[in-house]
């Protein structure tokens, strides 16, 4: 894979430094105010010409990048044994990770424009309990790649004494088999279901109101106003141009959301190959991503308003985490058909899928206690609008009443979430079904269930009601709200006994 020292410690290509400095540059861009301040101070401490400081602050800064990626890179190395992977890695603080095969839930690839050309790639590892990639090799050859993730493959079988032979890895490839190509058609749905859409709409806000004030500077500069002026263009003219003006922004934002999508899933095929499934795609910078089936903890189908006019899903295959909000490790599939969310949830959890569903429409959802009606009105609609109204009174009179809207407002929402809600029982685990304008299913297996507990509200309390928590080791919680008492505690109990009396790992 590399060249190889003493000890069998090797050094990747001294390509990585290209690696590396694209990782000081990311990291300097996330720290930016951290990482900048002492070449702005210096800046204003040294004497001389602007343009001088300028041009010598920018010098020294790509220069210094430049040696601590190749230190970084020179000072890099790794060994593969047996059963793990070694990794040495700093300049200053010299650290060493063991990563050993059976811990490692995924082995992912990212192939750059110039990476591509010299045959290299950068080979990450996903390992169970941790809040983000534990490890890397950066520019190591592809085939020396694949053939580690092979190796990691076949943890499962040395472990059982089943032999190693060549002849099984030419199986695996014979059985493998392609699931999902996406289509031109496929990435114009992605970009146009992508929330990145609404968080440019937000971003656009500031920039419009600096682009506007300028505009009309130059408007009112030029002969425009004058031509506006004597064709008395009127108010409905006024109304055309905004509408325009809006649809052009929001083109421009879909534009950009597509263009986005074809940078990340171009050419996407996702391959299952026994009981790995694998998924490749990208214009500019390749990526590769494995999960194995029997690591993963819940599936996750999501279907926003978007997705639901295009009859397609989302599907988030998550695996253990150290249960950091944003660290989680998740296998995603951007867009599928009803057909192929089936066949993969059979995929992912086989023979033991049977009675659950991640399609919303899917009969056997049952709903929670109408009680759940009754607590969210009072508590997030009445409440409120009466504390409103007192408090409004005494400086508005009677229009004071007009908080009294929000009443019928929240219990349209709730009423709307309450439909959504719906639980789906299987023998060997659940399904979760919610959302408000879309729907979101979440789907597990009793026997990955860390723990189980059983909280209840005075409200709550009172009616003979609980809300289960389900604690799965892929991070947060999973909340099933306003479930009767006694079912509640049956579901525990039930959840329990399949963790203990189950033989197969949870991981």
């Amino acid at each position: 894979m590399s060249t190889a020292d003493a000890g069998g410690w090797q050094r990747t290509s001294p390509f990585a430094a290209l690696f590396y400095i694209g990782k000081i540059y990311q990291a300097i861009a996330k720290n930016a105010v951290q990482s900048l301040a002492p070449l702005a101070a210096f800046l204003v401490a040294f004497q001389g010409d602007m343009k001088d400081k300028l041009a010598f602050g920018i010098g020294a800064f790509v220069l210094g990048t430049i040696i601590l990626a190749i230190l970084r890179y020179w000072f890099f190395r790794y060994r593969i044994t047996d059963t793990s992977v070694l990794i040495r890695d700093g300049v200053f603080k010299r650290t060493q990770l063991d990563i050993r095969f059976e811990r490692v839930q995924a082995v992912n690839t990212e192939q750059n424009v110039v990476f591509r050309l010299l045959g290299l790639l950068t080979v990450s590892f996903d390992t169970a309990g941790s809040s983000r990639q534990e490890g890397y090799l950066p520019a190591v050859r592809a085939e020396g790649a694949r053939e580690l993730r092979d190796r990691i493959r076949r943890v499962p079988k040395h472990v059982s004494g089943a032999a190693d032979s060549g002849e099984g890895v030419e199986r695996r490839d014979v059985t493998a088999r392609t699931l999902l190509r996406l289509t031109a058609g496929d990435m114009v749905r992605i970009g146009l279901s992508s929330n990145r859409v609404f968080l440019l709409v937000v971003l656009i806000g500031p920039i419009s109101e600096y682009v506007e004030q300028e505009f009309s500077e130059i408007v009112e500069e030029s002969a425009v106003v004058e031509f506006l002026t004597q064709a008395q263009t009127g108010l409905m003219s006024g109304l055309a141009f905004g509408l325009l003006l809006a649809l052009g922004i929001l083109l421009l934002l879909f534009s950009i959301s597509i263009a986005g999508a074809f940078l990340r899933f171009h050419r996407y095929e996702l391959i299952a190959d026994e009981d790995v499934l694998r998924s490749t795609g990208g214009l500019l910078t390749r990526h590769e991503h494995s999960v194995n089936r029997g690591k993963v903890q819940s599936l996750h189908a999501g279907q926003h308003a978007v997705l639901r006019l295009f009859r397609r899903f989302r599907l988030k295959a998550r695996q253990a985490s150290s249960g950091r909000a944003g660290r989680r490790s998740d296998f995603i599939v951007p867009i599928c058909n009803g057909d192929l969310l089936a066949d993969l949830s059979l995929r992912f959890f086989p023979q033991e899928f049977a009675g659950l569903s991640l399609d919303p429409r899917a009969p056997g959802f049952r709903n929670i206690s109408p009680y759940y009606l009754r607590s969210r009105i009072v508590l997030a609609g009445v409440a409120p609008a009466l504390l409103a109204t007192a408090v409004l009174w005494n400086s508005s009179g009677a229009a004071a009443l007009a908080a009294l809207l929000w009443i019928p407002a929240c219990a349209g929402v709730v009423w709307q979430k309450y439909r959504r809600y719906g639980v789906l029982y299987g023998q060997d685990g659940l399904a979760l079904r919610s959302g408000l304008i879309g729907f979101r299913v979440v789907a597990w297996l009793h026997r990955k269930v860390q723990r189980v507990s059983i909280t209840q509200s005075p409200f709550q309390r009172r009616r003979q009601l609980a809300t289960v928590r389900i604690f799965l080791a892929a991070g947060s919680a999973i909340r099933i709200p306003y479930l009767e008492q006694g079912k509640a505690r049956a579901l525990r109990d039930y959840v329990l006994y399949r963790v203990e009396s189950s033989e197969v790992a949870w991981h």
